[in-house]
């Protein structure tokens, strides 16, 4: 049975499914598109920061290194959620390199469910001290954690509203006759949704995973009760947007929700106002939230572009100066993409 076909079979027998119900189907269930596919690279769907230049790779090993040297200086665990091709911890460990005392200390852990990424990962890697995960759970729980990701968050499914007077939740029908995904809408009634809503109420439009808030809150859980810090890095916004933000993209080129089913990338913008609250309320420390331009600057990029640019052809220093301004640039992925550190030590 196909993707959408299951999907059909899912409305049918309910009448329509939120936002979020559909995303999910698509993106994870059975051979959904992030369980089967390898979306990432430039012959793919999309391309992360780490693909786009070995620099965010090295800068974010010096921000690890640096505070496993200032806060831990022992055995730890090394933990990376959504790894991709892996292209983001070998540059980590390349920086890492300099220190082997960091690299001793280190137990590494990579959760990912997609298998031909797993797969991917060992062959690319092809380091012995691994320990793959389909979900977050870190084998040796006695010691401290650097945990990190990057663009993770913003894959978890959303379900969308709008308030016209009243709130609104969107839903996903399909018309048999005519063979077509539609959307409606059903007016909000559960107290405990409408009572996350009045956060939105200025912007009349909402987007809400409790997925992502469930998943983030066991890493929460996890550092206060075993210590460490969780660096994740995403696309998002502090204060909420007065639009929403779902997006599909099937070769690099936008597309519709409807199109292309699981067969393409579906997003939506991290709400770290979100992430930040769920940090407190589990008594953790924020050490950190900035843009990515910010974070990237403090922690060395320019400097660390001036000297890979050294004795090198005019094509790679042309080629260096637009990864740079691609991952630092207001208009481009410095503004947009967010950090948020947060410990408990």
């Amino acid at each position: 049975m196909t993707i959408e076909k299951f999907i059909i079979n899912n409305i049918n027998k309910k009448g329509s499914i939120d936002v979020g119900k559909f995303i999910q189907l698509c993106q994870f269930e059975n051979y959904g598109y992030y369980i089967r596919n390898n979306p990432i690279g430039v012959k793919n769907d999309f391309i992360t920061s780490p693909e786009i230049s070995q620099m965010f790779g090295e800068i974010l090993g010096i921000f690890i290194v640096n505070y496993w040297e200032k806060k831990i200086k022992s055995n730890f665990n090394l933990v990376e959620l959504g790894p991709g091709k892996g292209t983001l911890l070998k540059d980590l460990l390349r920086t890492a390199s300099k220190n082997q005392k960091f690299l001793n200390a280190l137990n590494i852990t990579l959760v990912e469910k997609n298998k031909p990424l797993v797969q991917f990962q060992k062959n690319s890697l092809n380091l012995e001290n691994i320990n793959w995960r389909e979900k977050f759970n870190v084998q040796n729980k006695n010691i401290p954690s650097i945990i990190y990701s990057n663009e993770f968050f913003d894959c978890f499914p959303v379900r969308q509203f709008y308030k016209k007077e009243k709130w609104y939740e969107k839903l996903i029908q399909y018309k048999n006759s005519e063979k077509t995904f539609t959307f409606t809408s059903q007016k909000v009634e559960d107290n405990k949704i409408l009572k996350d809503l009045e956060k939105f109420d200025h912007v009349k439009v909402a987007e809400i995973s409790e997925s992502r808030i469930k998943y983030f809150n066991l890493i929460c859980k996890f550092i206060k009760k075993n210590k460490g810090v969780f660096i994740t890095i995403d696309y998002g916004y502090k204060n909420p947007p007065n639009n929403l933000s779902l997006q599909t993209i099937y070769n690099h080129q936008k597309s519709h929700l409807f199109e292309n089913i699981g067969n393409q990338d579906i997003t939506a913008h991290v709400n770290f106002d979100e992430l930040i609250n769920l940090a407190y309320a589990n008594n953790l420390q924020i050490d950190l939230f900035c843009t990515q331009k910010d974070f990237l600057l403090t922690c060395g990029i320019k400097e660390r572009k001036n000297n890979l640019q050294n004795n090198k052809s005019k094509e790679t220093i042309k080629k260096l100066n637009l990864e740079y301004e691609r991952l630092v640039n207001k208009s481009q992925m410095g503004e947009i993409f967010k950090v948020l550190v947060v410990s408990c030590f």
